[in-house]
């Protein structure tokens, strides 16, 4: 059976259970979803080039050490998901129809599954990082090194590639129906895939992170340091990663782990689909929100980083205007 925009009518108990066509509404997202990918397109690309261009140059001029290494793959993730946007902008406005193949749809379903997951990882690696800053400055030393740093970006990148990989088994284009990264009622086999990214892609990290923020906050508190604008500059850095990281991540995986875990319990699956379908694909729209806040947040906050890109803008302004 083919799927249509906005097709209404019952479903009986038989069909839900076929793993066939649910019938939903899905002209719902279409506007909200194009909003948020549009906004995010047009503002996350040329902020996180520029940001790319300052952090050259600040790599030239010797400053920035680890933390520009976790930066950069952070932009890098972010540039990725980035390029995928337009296409998801036709896909809505093609009424959900893939039309480029199975190559490209499972393409970009794998982008964003990495750049969520690789996004996670840079976060709280950064987080570790400024935290081994504060608690632990001299003795952390050896460890918060640009090698080290390197180290872990290609560990990060092997993980990431090879946990996401299982997101494409089985296939996560539909060639009846022209959905991509799209299944209603999903499988078992992908939710139980989905469940698993929920479990160690974000609930592991905020168990990290809710370790690691506590401690420089107490060492703030009760520390002879208080007066220190840098340390404290630190901590507030740590709080806004993890502000980020759960208002961004937190409302994705949250209502699809109860939208996962739900589908292997109830014996009517796209009644549950139609009742969370608008909220789950907002939700999943929301994560691109990373790619337009991670230059924000982890570029203009480092005072090397902002003073080396407005010296590089006015090199290159002067060099127009000659």
């Amino acid at each position: 059976a083919s799927l249509h925009p906005g097709q209404g009518g019952g479903v009986s108990k038989n069909t839900e259970m076929s793993n066939d066509s649910c019938n939903l509404p899905l002209d719902t997202d279409v506007f909200g979803l194009t909003c948020i990918y549009g906004v995010i397109f047009s503002l996350g690309l040329p902020s996180n080039l520029l940001s790319l261009w300052g952090l050259y140059h600040l790599g030239r001029s010797g400053g920035g050490g680890c933390q520009l290494v976790y930066i950069l793959n952070l932009l890098l993730s972010d540039l990725l998901q980035l390029l995928t946007l337009p296409l998801w902008i036709l896909y809505l406005q093609g009424a959900h129809r893939w039309p480029y193949g199975q190559l490209p749809c499972e393409l970009v379903g794998y982008v964003f599954h990495v750049n969520i997951y690789a996004s996670v990882m840079f976060l709280c690696l950064i987080a570790l990082d400024r935290c081994l800053a504060i608690v632990y400055p001299l003795s952390s030393r050896r460890v918060r090194t640009v090698r080290v740093a390197a180290v872990c970006g290609v560990v990060v990148w092997m993980l990431t590639f090879l946990f996401c990989l299982s997101g494409l088994l089985p296939s996560v284009f539909d060639a009846d129906r022209l959905l991509c990264l799209e299944q209603y009622p999903v499988s078992p086999g992908y939710a139980y895939f989905k469940i698993t990214t929920v479990a160690l892609g974000f609930l592991l990290p905020c168990a990290i992170l809710g370790l690691v923020l506590p401690q420089p906050v107490l060492r703030e508190t009760w520390g002879d340091w208080s007066s220190n604008h840098e340390r404290h500059k630190i901590v507030g850095i740590l709080v806004v990663i993890t502000i980020n990281f759960i208002v961004v991540f937190g409302p994705y995986h949250l209502v699809g782990g109860y939208r996962f875990v739900s589908l292997l319990f109830t014996d009517r699956p796209c009644e549950l689909e139609r009742s969370i379908f608008l909220v789950y694909r907002l939700c999943y729209g929301l994560t691109s929100l990373n790619t337009l806040l991670d230059p924000l947040f982890y570029i203009f906050l480092c005072p090397d980083a902002r003073s080396e890109l407005q010296r590089s803008l006015s090199c290159l302004g002067s060099r127009q205007n000659a």
